[in-house]
């Protein structure tokens, strides 16, 4: 009896599991409605995903778009920034704004009880922003002393440095999402409310629900907040492929005092329109993704370098990049490079089929737990939709990962990483490190201060 008390039992099969599905409708404006029904979640989440690529924003006034998406909330036509907020509290509702390079997203949380009151205030940040001129000055103030924050921060010089010498200068994504302050200090609310004007309507956005939908007429009630909705702002403009820098390079960002060096080597990669996306994902998790990662393995485990480092394919609409990310002691900098180096052009010759499938199990079991949540799901498919592929593009995604094989994940690592080059980031001790890369001979060496 004890025995029988004391044994495990036996793990059976993963059951076969896919991406929520939604049911579809329109509203009068013409904007997709995108419901997806989730039983037991009394916290439903409502997104709308607006087409705007920041190539719209005039290069002299880069930031705008930020401006713009976050005083959307600071006053409406009808009530003030603290109305609006008192509104939202009485509802339970959490209010959320995100751009990207190709979508300005915003969200609203709230118990479904409560959900025909908060859509309502939704579409009214959406729709009817009064952009007045202190709430926009207030921000522009803000965002300038977040720029100095951000500055002191390795994590992001390290970043900042790997978009400005990975990506040629006359693309977008080469200088930062939310501006510099040379074109965010001259930003009015005039500016602003124009550029609103332009690029925000009814026939760029896709509203999406996820939550507990039972007896809930979701289209309904997202329809009468947002069915009157009516913009000159037309079609949003493509985004243009972008233009890699290529080549074996290291820039070199003096951060005087640092005890750590914080280190981003990459270079291109794959967005979603390519069919090995999912194998580049699975090569990823192999080479660097994880605690048990090869990368890792070196890096943290044997040599001590580092608490953790991890690499990624990551991609808006189009095109990608590759890149690992982390940071290392001072005086290890050139060591752990030359090891960081060392494993990723090893991998270019090949990964094993255990490797791969412990990969492969890994992302596809865990995919269940990571669209658990109802804001999971619109986040998602937000983001499906700002990338330019079907809202169900998970199921595409795991459905690779499943078909993907030893030799094909090889084959989409090798295509993109090492093969035109890598760009290392160093932001730390400038006199310090310097020694140490000159002596990896890694190609051209650009200090920037």
């Amino acid at each position: 009896m004890n025995q029988v008390l004391t044994t495990p039992p036996a793990v059976g099969a993963p059951r076969p599991w896919k991406f929520p599905e939604a049911t579809t409708t329109t509203t009068s404006s013409g904007s997709p409605v995108h419901v997806f029904d989730r039983p037991g979640q009394y916290v439903a989440t409502v997104r709308v995903t607006i087409a705007m690529p920041l190539i719209a924003e005039p290069r002299d006034l880069e930031g705008v778009a930020t401006i713009m998406s976050r005083t959307l909330d600071e006053g409406t036509e009808l009530r003030s920034a603290n109305e609006f907020a008192a509104a939202l509290e009485r509802h339970g509702a959490a209010y959320g704004v995100d751009v990207s390079s190709d979508a300005l997203h915003v969200e609203i949380s709230v118990p479904v009880s409560h959900l025909a009151p908060a859509v309502q205030l939704l579409a009214e940040a959406v729709t009817r922003p009064a952009f007045n001129q202190a709430d926009v000055g207030r921000h522009v103030t803000i965002r300038l002393g977040e720029i100095n924050q951000e500055r002191a921060n390795a994590g992001y010089r390290a970043r900042e440095a790997f978009s400005g010498h990975l990506f040629d200068p006359s693309t977008r994504r080469s200088r930062p999402t939310a501006g510099t302050p040379d074109t965010i200090r001259p930003l009015t609310n005039t500016q602003v409310a124009d550029f609103y004007r332009r690029n925000i309507g009814p026939e760029r956005a896709q509203m999406l629900f996820a939550g507990d939908a039972t007896g809930v007429d979701v289209a309904g009630i997202i329809d009468e907040a947002f069915g009157g909705w009516t913009s000159t702002a037309g079609t949003a403009l493509d985004t243009p492929e972008p233009l890699y820098i290529v080549g074996n390079r290291v820039v070199l960002v003096d951060r005087p005092g640092s005890v750590q060096s914080q280190l981003l080597i990459g270079c291109a990669g794959p967005d979603r329109r390519d069919p090995a996306w999912g194998a580049a994902a699975v090569a990823n998790h192999v080479v660097g993704g994880t605690i048990t990662s090869r990368v890792d393995t070196v890096l943290r485990e044997e040599k001590g370098y580092t608490y953790g480092t991890r690499t990624s394919f990551a991609a808006p609409r189009k095109g990608g990049t590759f890149s690992l990310g982390g940071a290392v002691r001072t005086e290890v900098t050139g060591a752990a490079i030359g090891d960081a180096l060392r494993i990723l052009r090893e991998a270019r010759d090949g990964l094993t089929e255990q490797e791969v499938q412990e990969a492969k199990d890994s992302l596809i079991r865990t995919a269940p737990l990571r669209y658990e949540q109802a804001d999971s799901v619109a986040q998602q498919v937000g983001s499906n939709i700002a990338n330019g592929v079907p809202i169900d593009f998970a199921d595409t995604y795991l459905t690779q990962i499943a078909a993907t094989t030893a030799a094909e994940a090889t084959e989409a690592y090798r295509r993109y990483v090492g093969t035109d080059g890598l760009l290392v980031v160093v932001v730390g001790e400038a006199k310090e490190v310097r020694p140490q890369l000159t002596e990896l001979d890694l190609g051209e060496l650009i200090d920037v201060s």
